[in-house]
């Protein structure tokens, strides 16, 4: 018997570790005696760790990059839905930062397609990164230390 797995792309540098919880009943003991019930969140099964885009200066990725994505292999389906499941409202999800599936020809097509599919966490662009700072006044330039010599 062979487990489905899908293939996973994420864009956020240094990937992701994702876990799946389960909701459970827990009794908390209340001031003056006895117990009210709540939810607590138990982590179900392991950990899966997803593979980032980032490679440190002068070495080889450390696993395929594909439109700026690192595909991860191998994940668990039943794992991975669930985990969209429970962070559907995660903004790495809504922006599509992360997504899977079955077929590696789907995430490679997606992967490329996404290749304008910014994180916000990749460097800065000197001269063209709207995460800059500008003066309102784009004919005033910076002050630079050549400037302040006498």
């Amino acid at each position: 018997m062979s487990i489905a797995t899908v293939t996973v792309a994420c864009k956020i540098p240094n990937g992701l570790i994702l876990r799946v919880f389960d909701m459970v009943d827990h009794d908390v003991p209340v001031m003056g005696g006895g117990t009210k019930t709540t939810k607590k969140a138990v982590q179900r099964g392991g950990m899966v760790k997803v593979n980032g885009p980032a490679t440190p200066f002068g070495q080889a990725p450390r696993s395929q990059i594909v439109g700026g994505y690192a595909l991860t292999h191998n994940v668990p389906a039943e794992f991975f839905k669930d985990w969209l499941k429970q962070n559907a409202e995660h903004d790495a999800v809504k922006n599509g930062l992360i997504f899977g599936h079955e077929k590696f020809d789907a995430v490679h097509g997606r992967a490329e397609d996404g290749k304008k599919v910014v994180s916000g966490m990749h460097p800065l662009i000197p001269d063209k990164d709207p995460r800059i700072p500008r003066g309102p006044n784009p004919n005033v330039s910076a002050p630079s230390t050549a400037d302040l010599k006498n």
